[in-house]
């Protein structure tokens, strides 16, 4: 993935996957962060961030 694609492909997840996946790995966030501010759970946030991954993940491989 790059660049605007990437940013194409995060903007295709729901939003709690895309706040999720956006916090955690784009700006490095911590899981406990994420959660307060999401209003949920640390395991909550760590399903959300690996469920979008793994979407990304596929969609990417559609992409090429």
């Amino acid at each position: 993935m790059a660049g605007l694609d990437s940013l194409a492909l995060l903007e295709s997840l729901p939003p709690e996957q895309r706040a999720a996946v956006r916090g955690r790995v784009i700006e490095n966030r911590d899981y406990g962060d994420l959660a307060r501010e999401m209003s949920c759970s640390e395991s909550v946030v760590r399903q959300y961030v690996s469920g979008g991954l793994r979407v990304l993940r596929a969609l990417a491989g559609h992409v090429r």
